[in-house]
């Protein structure tokens, strides 16, 4: 199923969903059970066919045995499909003795909406809350229930709105739709562990997996999204509708401003400190609380948030339809005289700051340093290309274009848009450079950044999926939701497109077209791969051809096909010898595009004999 017949599955599902939603969830349970019943199906076909061949096999031979252990094998592996595995939440747990505010909290929102409690509630360092459960029994379910809440976001709620937040977690669990979600999760997992079992996408099992797996995703989607607004509902009546839409405008407005007063900055103290900060989640707390930006800007993200409609491919309902389902307007709430973190955590708030700053700091202390040492490198590189651009000495296009691409990182965009229109006119660096303007016009909520974007994409393919994001971002900040839809609808076309062709590129079968690759004989794209050829004695003689592609056939896929030496060949006959062979190629050959690399041994010898068909494919000899 491609994902533009996923998308149309799922909104043609919608309305029979809202229509009768309990009637619609026994259909989803139904289809699920589809997928147990086929995993059932084989596990007692191969049971009943193994059971006589083994207990026969005295009487039909040894032959017999073999196939009754194989069929045995195959039974026991379908077993262990069914045994799915969740790990256990990542988080620091809190116990009632810590924290016993929190807990009061939550005993209070379950009670008010008789729901079922939770066995653990864990503190993570995310900007987020969530509910997840563990089964037990794997398949057979006994959920052990865990709550899930950051510190970052109980600092930048007030105790009602974290109560809100909590509710609507509650509120999944309430209505069974944690048990019901595991439950979808464990299909899922169950048919993903059966097909790494049973040998992957080759096994014909896989072709019943490939129909079912993602029309029974689209069903459960008719599900998941009702589900959020009923959570939504039960949260508004144990707490308020209000509490709950300032949380979830919240979300938006506190997250922007943490990004830009405490994430940014702190990335971009790696420019000159070596070391990382020992007290990151310290620096984060007072931010969390009290920091604002400006109001015009915390205006400007709301109505960005509100502009944005419901993903096809997401199970959450867009903002909008959020406020709009618990009839509440958006606004951007004030900030918390007293903090959720505050309140629920009080004198436990700075052990676990220091908990966070601890680990925050094991995690990062090496990543940072390298960093810190490759951003060094860049700035002084920088510094030597600007020094001799100012002294109208001349720059290749490759020094041209990283001067270009080192002064958008280290000074401004803006800055780095004449160095990168100056690179219109070098053939090798046209598209590249007028990506880079586009993009960077587009950031800019600048049109101009659409046509340029447009030529790019319709000259090379591999540019259309990050283009057709841009452009759609860029219509949804105008609220333009016409052109939006239209390009989201390109983007899933394009990438059901890109599936087919990273498909047919990657493998080399038998019965596929191979010609001499449509390059000239003194091309300068042949030049680096004949000196690296040349710099390696077991290479004999090399072609180079070429695949006939179905999908984007301007973009060439070359086969190099080439003829060792006896004692290369010979080494390379082991498996071993072969990977490490190709890849050492691979890394170092400049390739003139996309190409498979491929050595001339008996595996191969039916792309070898159409190699030496074709004289005119042959692009290094020996000398």
């Amino acid at each position: 199923m491609t994902r533009e017949e996923f998308v149309a599955l799922v909104e043609r599902l919608r309305p029979v969903a809202d229509a009768r939603p309990a009637a619609y969830r026994w259909r989803v349970r139904a289809f699920a059970w589809l997928g147990y019943g086929f995993i059932l199906l084989l596990l007692l076909g191969s049971l009943a066919i193994a059971g006589p061949l083994v207990l026969l096999s005295r009487v039909a031979g040894g032959l017999a045995i073999k196939v009754g252990w194989l069929l045995v094998v195959f039974a026991w592996r379908i077993l262990k499909s069914l045994w799915v595995k969740f790990e256990r939440p990542a988080g620091r747990e809190l116990t009632r003795a810590e924290a016993p505010v929190l807990y009061a909290a939550v005993d209070g929102i379950t009670r008010r909406l008789d729901a079922p409690r939770f066995h653990h509630i864990l503190l993570t360092d995310e900007f987020n809350a969530a509910v997840t459960q563990q089964p037990r029994l794997g398949v057979l379910g006994w959920p052990r229930n865990f709550l899930l809440v950051g510190l970052p976001l109980l600092q930048s709620l007030s105790p009602e709105q974290a109560e809100a937040v909590v509710a609507h977690e509650l509120g999944h669990l309430r209505g069974g739709h944690g048990r019901f979600g595991a439950w979808i999760y464990r299909v899922n997992q169950t048919w993903e562990q059966l097909m790494m079992q049973l040998g992957g996408d080759s096994s014909w099992v896989a072709k019943f997996f490939r129909w079912y797996a993602p029309r029974f995703t689209a069903w459960s989607y008719g599900i998941r999204r009702p589900e959020e607004f009923e959570a939504d509902t039960a949260a508004a009546r144990a707490v308020s509708g209000r509490a709950l839409a300032d949380a979830l405008c919240a979300l938006r407005v506190r997250g922007a401003a943490l990004s830009e007063l405490h994430c940014e900055p702190l990335l971009s103290d790696v420019k000159t400190t070596v070391a990382p900060p020992v007290d990151a989640y310290s620096r984060l707390l007072p931010i969390a609380k009290s920091g604002r930006l400006p109001a015009a800007r915390e205006a400007e993200i709301l109505a960005e948030s509100l502009k944005a409609e419901t993903d096809a491919f997401d199970s959450h309902p867009s903002l909008a339809d959020r406020l709009a389902a618990l009839n509440q307007p958006a606004r951007v709430p004030e900030l918390p005289a007293t903090t959720a973190a505050e309140a629920f955590l009080g004198p436990l708030l700075p052990t676990l700051t220091a908990e966070l700053d601890a680990a925050w700091l094991a995690d990062n202390q090496q990543p940072w340093t390298e960093r810190h040492a490759e951003l060094t490198r860049q700035r002084e590189r920088l510094a030597d290309l600007a020094d001799r651009h100012a002294r109208h000495r001349a720059l290749t296009p490759d020094e041209r274009w990283e001067l270009a691409d080192l002064t958008e990182d280290h000074e401004s965009a803006e800055a780095s848009l004449p160095l990168f229109r100056a690179l219109f006119t070098e053939p090798e660096k046209e598209l590249a450079a007028k990506y880079a303007v586009g993009r960077i016009l587009l950031h800019q909520n600048d049109p101009a950044g659409l046509s340029l974007l447009d030529e790019v994409m319709d000259r090379e393919p591999n540019a259309r999926a990050n283009g057709l994001a841009l452009q759609r971002a860029y219509h949804e900040r105008q609220g333009d939701r016409a052109a939006a839809r239209r390009l989201e609808t390109d983007e899933i076309r394009h990438a059901d497109l890109a599936d087919l062709a990273a498909e047919e590129r990657s493998v080399l079968p038998k019965l596929d077209t191979y010609f001499p690759a449509e390059l000239p004989a003194d091309s300068p794209l042949l030049r680096p791969l004949r000196a690296g050829l040349a710099e390696r004695p077991a290479v004999r003689v090399a072609w180079l051809l070429q695949k006939r592609v179905v999908h984007f056939p301007e973009k060439p896929l070359y086969v190099l096909v080439l003829e060792l030496t006896p004692e290369a060949r010979k080494q390379i006959e082991k498996a071993e010898g072969r990977c490490s062979l190709v890849q050492e190629l691979a890394q170092s050959l400049e390739m003139p595009g996309e190409a498979f690399i491929v050595p001339a041994t008996n595996d191969n010898a039916w792309l070898a004999t159409i190699a030496r068909r074709h004289p005119e494919a042959q692009c290094y000899v020996a000398t």
